[in-house]
């Protein structure tokens, strides 16, 4: 049996792999860095910062220790944990085009989409991110090697002239603020995206596409993944769709932000539940969160009937989800927004006990 199956988001999680490998430094220089985090960075004055972001070590310690707590938990469910590896050091990485340093794989969801029985790299504009991947080799090897299909995206040359601004021109004196350089292999916007910018529902994937970045990655995918699926483009939210438009089972979803009207005509019939986005019960925080406050509602499904979240939202979502014969499960992770990454950035799902279906 091959060990990759994965269909959709909810059917019962039998193989995953949890992030590892907590970074110390971020490389705020780097002009996809100032571009992928504008909201978070520019309104609090950090984007102007040059050099690295030296985070206090305590922080990657703490993140250590829950999702080591983590992998526990979901093998005490029965299901079987892989980790990836760690780096040795921060390095300085290098393309034809650009420098920056490298990231361990520790949002495992953004890099990497698993269809059916196929693990599908994706294209990330991010350069700090260019060779993430490299730290789960040994484990995609060993899967390609008992039967999955196993497809690499086009790698973006991720030079200034690649992203599409279009998205923050409204802040002005944001983008004056990015010293932009013309590379001789610069061929336009790219395509680039996140995997954690599509929800698997069966056979229809909904593709969240705020920029031109995601729209050429829609049509790459549809393409590599044929008439089976069809990728339902849609465009609610500037970044990760995955703590905006939670699947929970077919015919039912949590939802941070009013998109119903947003949502192809199909998954507008869906029950949906809307949550607030919590405030960040560590008030007085001594860093920059990389990620808002919707990040606490970043679900992780174990079955149809069972979903782990942060404690913040078990009392919002329990009332709300046991009518659906669905148990909320809580489980810490301390450091959320500064790292970017909840419950399911955190982990990729390898298998699933599912089947290809369609549920519209």
């Amino acid at each position: 049996m091959c060990p990759v199956n994965s269909h959709n988001e909810w059917d019962k999680l039998e193989e995953v792999i949890v992030g590892n490998g907590f970074p110390t430094e971020f490389p705020i220089d780097d002009n996809t860095f100032k571009f992928i985090f504008h909201d978070n960075l520019y309104d609090k004055g950090d984007i102007d910062k040059y050099g690295r972001w030296i985070l206090d070590k305590k922080y990657s310690e703490e993140q250590n220790e829950d999702l080591n707590k983590f992998s526990d938990f979901l093998k005490s469910r029965n299901i079987t944990v892989k980790r990836p590896k760690l780096p040795m050091n921060v390095n300085e990485i290098k393309t034809n085009c650009w420098s920056s340093c490298n990231y361990p794989a520790l949002n495992v969801r953004d890099l990497t989409m698993i269809v059916g029985n196929e693990i599908i790299e994706i294209p990330i504009l991010a350069r700090w991110r260019q060779f993430e991947n490299d730290y789960l080799r040994h484990l995609f090897l060993e899967y390609f090697k008992h039967g999955a299909k196993w497809t690499c995206a086009p790698r973006p040359l991720a030079v200034d002239e690649s992203i599409d601004f279009s998205r923050i021109n409204k802040c002005k004196d944001f983008t004056e603020n990015f010293i932009l350089k013309n590379n001789y292999l610069g061929c336009g916007v790219e395509m680039a995206f996140d995997a954690a910018n599509c929800m698997r529902l069966g056979d229809k994937i909904l593709f969240n596409a705020p920029t031109v970045h995601e729209q050429l990655g829609a049509m790459w995918l549809q393409q590599q993944l044929g008439s089976s699926y069809e990728i339902w483009v849609t465009n609610f939210f500037d970044n990760h769709i995955d703590s905006v438009f939670l699947p929970i089972k077919p015919g039912l979803a949590v939802i941070t932000l009013p998109i119903i009207d947003k949502l192809p005509k199909p998954l507008q019939s869906w029950d949906f539940i809307q949550v607030p986005a919590i405030i960040d019960p560590q008030k007085a925080l001594d860093y920059t969160p990389l990620a808002s406050e919707k990040i606490f509602c970043n679900l992780l499904n174990l079955s149809k009937e069972e979903v782990v979240c942060q404690p913040e939202y078990y009392n919002i979502l329990s009332p709300k989800l046991k009518p659906y014969g669905v148990d909320v499960i809580p489980f810490r992770l301390r450091h959320s927004r500064l790292f970017g990454g909840g419950h399911h950035c955190l982990t990729l799902d390898i298998r699933r006990n599912s089947k290809l279906e369609s549920y519209f």
